[in-house]
């Protein structure tokens, strides 16, 4: 086990290997060994995850890396917390490989020129606790084939960094973002987020699981939604789907 030192109140443990670093956040809530704002890391995954089910590789020298979080809202409000990191990691990108365009693409990815350099996974831990699960394609990205959009690494833009820098980098950022959205909500998160937002004002493709829509990036609602445009049908509200924009 290594620890990193990071930022306060941000805590660390770091594993060689671990089946999935949310599960092991999870467990350390549910044993109370876990403080609010504990960062559980490791080198590997055996079984990383991504949304709706994905396996998420796992490779050596990319940051695998869960949050442990109080919540400190409504839990109606927990999915916000996506929007939340997604602000602190692309400030962080900003700082370790500067000079590049920085996205926040909905619902959960971060992207660079375009392309995904990283994802969320938020979970319920119970009793106002949340996990979430950040990957950061550090050293290496996945394979042509294995993922749905473009991917990118930092070291292909030529960042000579390790995962500890981009994890401090991420803390410092982070930890501001989530101390004003715990004090005063999703609104000034949700005007950040836009921002920097992917697509906003473009033709976009969503597919649900039943169906596959299509219409104008329209914005967010006051709860994170992703808001459609499509024209004489409407506003069509959508709070989970794969999105694409041309070019993407």
């Amino acid at each position: 086990m290594t620890l990193i030192q990071l930022p306060a109140p941000f805590s660390h443990v770091g594993l060689d290997s671990v089946g999935s670093t949310n599960d092991e956040a999870r467990r350390r809530v549910e044993d109370g060994t876990a403080a609010d704002l504990l960062v559980v890391t490791a080198r590997r995954q055996s079984a990383g995850r991504g949304r709706r089910g994905r396996t998420w590789e796992s490779p050596e020298g990319n940051l695998h890396a869960s949050f442990a979080l109080r919540i400190h809202r409504p839990l109606t409000e927990a999915a916000q917390m996506g929007f939340v990191a997604a602000l602190g990691l692309a400030e962080a990108l900003d700082e370790v490989v500067p000079g590049h365009d920085v996205r926040c693409k909905w619902p959960n990815d971060v992207l660079i020129e375009g392309r995904k350099v990283a994802g969320m996974l938020l979970e319920s831990a119970g009793d106002g606790w949340l996990v979430l699960g950040i990957g950061v394609d550090v050293a290496t990205r996945p394979a042509p084939g294995e993922t749905l959009y473009a991917t990118l690494s930092l070291a292909e833009l030529g960042y000579g960094g390790d995962t500890a820098d981009v994890l401090n980098a991420l803390c410092r950022h982070f930890g501001p973002w989530l101390a004003r959205w715990r004090e005063e909500g999703f609104a000034p998160i949700r005007a950040a987020w836009l921002g920097r937002a992917r697509g906003l004002g473009e033709a976009a493709l969503v597919r649900l699981e039943a169906e596959t829509l299509t219409g104008v990036f329209a914005g967010l609602d006051e709860e994170g939604g992703m808001l459609l445009d499509q024209g004489d049908a409407g506003i069509r509200r959508v709070l989970a789907g794969d999105v694409f924009f041309p070019g993407l």
